[in-house]
């Protein structure tokens, strides 16, 4: 849109308005100005007059060469071309050449340490404006460094759009099973990405794999810089927040790799593609004709190798899918037959257990009137007759010298009964 609705007076042009702050001691305030008009706003807290502010300021200083802050890079770099910009916005080329200096970038903390925030607001204030200030002037190094993650954290959508995200973080597991594989696949999704982002993003891998070399002098290693970089670079903007917190080790990860790795994957710069708004087809050359088809069947080969690349990942998730099956029913297998097992011993416990108690003896309950088993005697304990003599505890044998003759007493017989002589 280019204006906004007025309480009175319908709609307020907003191309070539003026955007003048209130002091903050007289509320979060701002007008809107022109020759010939004037606009107050008042807004309840700082941060909505600044949300106010870039929303309004993309369209009142767009068609002058500034609104950049809020806009796309499409948007900026169309805009700019007009005056004579080129194929990434000019914020972006000033600061990394401010910067691109052996004693800047040698200087302990670029891009961790914050700058000056007064220099940082009206450094940005004047490209929002459409003006080119002089950063050799009013600059220094960590204020540059901030006014460009500045500039990359109030973009709309991340340098790569957010409808790659998915993508982008899927190629991580390629990568780390087979680099070569994984660079080809990931050369393949920044190709993806508009001419203007392609660009910006190749110009800003290029800048920050030379900062790392210093290392050793600003302390701000691969590592360190995928931390600062990595949410502007690439992001979700479905606002899960647990998303998010998942995927940032890989966010990282991707980041570390596309600066590393930023000659193989963005060899040249990306040149605007041509489309049928670009001819007048009334009126075409054949060459053009010509080109115009070359492109047109370019563009069916790169959504076909699209389509190829989603079918292979649907055949590899499929894959995955039957092999988790294959597992989850081997499990299942294995834990029946534990089970099984379980059963059996626990059966085997109840046998042994019954045999137990069936051949355990039962003795009677002793009463108590019973007399008790007398304690049994000693070595040393006499043996005592009846009548109290002593006995001898040593065994005597009786020796029998003749042999008793007992004579066997006669029979008489029964009367009635005959016996023979």
């Amino acid at each position: 849109s280019s204006g906004i609705n007025a309480e009175y007076g319908g709609v307020i042009d907003l191309p070539g308005k003026k955007i003048v702050l209130s002091p903050e001691n007289d509320g979060y305030k701002f007008e809107l100005t022109d020759k010939e008009s004037s606009y107050n706003f008042s807004c309840d807290s700082k941060t909505e007059r600044e949300n106010w502010v870039d929303a309004i300021s993309c369209i009142s200083y767009g068609p002058f060469g500034g609104g950049m802050f809020g806009s796309s890079i499409e948007v900026t770099v169309k805009r700019e071309k007009l005056h004579g910009g080129g194929n990434i916005p000019k914020i972006i080329s000033q600061c990394i050449g401010y910067l691109d200096n052996p004693l800047r970038l040698k200087e302990s903390g670029i891009f961790r340490l914050p700058g000056n925030e007064k220099t940082v607001k009206l450094l940005k204030t004047e490209f929002q404006e459409g003006s080119e200030p002089n950063l050799e002037l009013k600059g220094d190094t960590h204020t540059i460094g901030s006014l460009l993650k500045l500039y990359l954290r109030k973009l709309p959508d991340s340098v790569i759009p957010s409808a790659l995200y998915e993508d982008f973080v899927a190629i991580i597991l390629t990568y780390e099973l087979n680099q070569t594989e994984g660079l080809n696949e990931l050369r393949y999704l920044t190709n993806r990405i508009p001419c203007s982002a392609y660009n910006t993003l190749k110009r800003l891998c290029e800048f920050l794999f030379k900062v790392q070399t210093f290392s050793d002098q600003n302390k701000m290693d691969l590592n360190n810089l995928a931390i600062v970089f990595s949410p502007t670079v690439l992001k979700n903007n479905s606002g899960n927040i647990d998303l998010e917190m998942r995927d940032m080790q890989k966010l990282k990860r991707v980041t570390e790799i596309m600066i590393l790795n930023h000659a193989v994957l963005f060899p040249s710069e990306k040149e605007e593609e041509m489309g049928e708004e670009d001819f007048d087809l009334d009126n075409i050359d054949p060459e053009e004709l010509k080109n115009l088809y070359t492109v047109k069947m370019i563009k069916y080969q790169v959504q076909a190798k699209e389509i190829q690349h989603k079918n292979k990942e649907v055949e590899e998730l499929q894959k995955q899918l039957a092999e988790l099956k294959n597992t989850v029913t081997q499990h299942e297998k294995t834990i029946a037959n534990q089970q099984n097992k379980i059963d059996c011993l626990e059966a085997d416990v109840k046998r042994l257990e019954e045999r137990v108690r069936e051949s355990e003896p039962e003795f009677p309950p002793i009463s108590r009137t019973q007399s008790p088993v007398p304690p049994p005697r000693s070595a040393n304990t006499s043996l005592t007759s009846r009548n109290g003599a002593p006995l001898s505890t040593s065994p005597q044998v009786r020796r029998r010298t003749q042999p008793v003759a007992r004579s066997r007493p006669a029979i008489k017989p029964r009367p009635g009964t005959i016996c023979n002589p």
